[in-house]
Parts: structure tokens; sequence; C-alpha cells
């Protein structure tokens, strides 16, 4: 007489030893190009640190001169970064129901760490050297509502289609998301060589205004979009 036994997959069969079921791994989720979660919030808060560096770097001083336009577009864009992708950390980055890995792949925590740094070594700077800055007169008082109206539209539509796609975003929506921000970000790029190479060589400099700020617009969209 042969006893047949129904084993626990991934324990041994032992006779009366029941260990229960195995334990299970919650599976990753996609996010946007494939990356860990929170890597494209991370790439473009990099990125924006780095334009911020950048002007202040290239800023040259001269009597009644005002640092560009953009680098105020630029700080709040990235107070609204900092502020939405610290408050991301344990909801929708770094979790294991969400993913589990760090931003890029790093080290857990690295991000913050340089954003914080970058941006407290960047307000030192500023201050250290308040008297080479003017910042600009035209500068739009409606730019942080324009910021963060920008922010909820991100987040309500996306809202919307998660509501009648299901729980999962889909992919292509979460892709083409990304890769607006990211040329957003390019866009940006691109102008901060315009006013620092191409606009002084002009007679009648490029105002790019209204594209800077169509451009941190996107971006700041994208970051209400993934909160």
């Amino acid at each position: 007489m042969s006893v047949t036994s129904n084993p626990s997959p991934g324990h041994p069969d032992i006779p009366g030893l029941d260990l229960g079921p195995s334990p299970t791994v919650p599976a990753r989720r996609r996010h946007a190009l494939g990356l860990p979660a929170g890597s494209v919030r991370a790439l473009l808060a990099l990125m924006v640190l780095g334009l911020l560096w950048a002007i202040v770097l290239l800023y040259n001083p001269e009597p009644d001169k005002e640092i560009p336009l953009l680098f105020v577009y630029l700080q709040y864009l990235m107070i609204l970064i900092l502020a939405s992708f610290f408050a991301a950390h344990g909801s929708s980055i770094g979790t294991p129901v969400v993913d589990g890995r760090s931003p890029l792949g790093l080290p857990r925590g690295i991000i913050r760490l340089l954003l914080l740094a970058g941006f407290i070594g960047l307000a030192v700077w500023m201050y250290l050297n308040k008297r080479e800055f003017i910042e600009p007169v035209k500068a739009p008082g409606t730019l942080p509502l324009i910021l963060i109206g920008s922010f909820a539209l991100g987040y309500l539509v996306t809202w919307a289609v998660k509501s009648l796609a299901g729980v999962q975003l889909p992919y292509w929506f979460q892709d083409v998301q990304a890769w607006l921000a990211l040329l957003a970000m390019l866009g940006l790029g691109i102008e901060l060589v315009l006013q620092f190479v191409i606009n002084p060589r002009l007679e009648n400099p490029l105002d790019l205004t209204q594209w800077e700020g169509i451009l941190a617009a996107i971006v700041g969209f994208y970051f209400g979009a993934r909160s």
C-alpha cells in the first residue's frame, strides 16, 4: 500500500511536518521606460539642479545686468521637485509593493543626498555672492501658480487614465509622459545655450520667456502625474 503525499512547494517531503504556504513575493511592476520607480524623476531633478549650477557659474555679473529669467523658472521648479520627490519616498518610490529598488538602481538615499546637498550648496553660493546676482524685474508673479497648476493637472490627468485603465497605468502612457518631460528638460538645456552663447552675439536677442514657462510647466506636469 502506497501513501501519496502532497508536499508544500519549496519544502521537503517530511511526514507530519506542515510549514504552511510558501511566502509570496509581490511581482514588480513596470515603471516608466522600464527603469526602477522614481528613476525618471531623479534624472529630471538632477538635470534641473545641474542647469541651476550652470547658470550661476556661467553668469557674468555686469552693472545692472539681471540674471536670466530661466534661473527663476528653474528655482521654482526645483522647489516643487524637491517637495514632490521627498514626499514620494515610501509611497511611489522605494517600497516593496511598488518596486523595492532605489531610483536609477543606486544605493538607497543617494539621490536625495545629492539633491539636498546640491540645492543647499547653491543657496550658500547665492548668499555669499548675493551682491552679484540681480533678480529679473520682469519675472511674472503668477509663475508659482503656473507650476502648481501644471503639477495638479498632471495628477488629475493620470488619475483619470488610471481610473479608466484599472490599477496599473498603461505602459505606453507612462513612457509618453516620461519622454515628454525629458524632451522638455532638453529644451531647457537648449534655452541655456541660447541665453549664454547665441543671444550675446545677436543684435536683437531672442525672447524665449514663453517657451521657458511652457517647458518648465511640462516638467512640473510630470511630477504631478507620478505623485
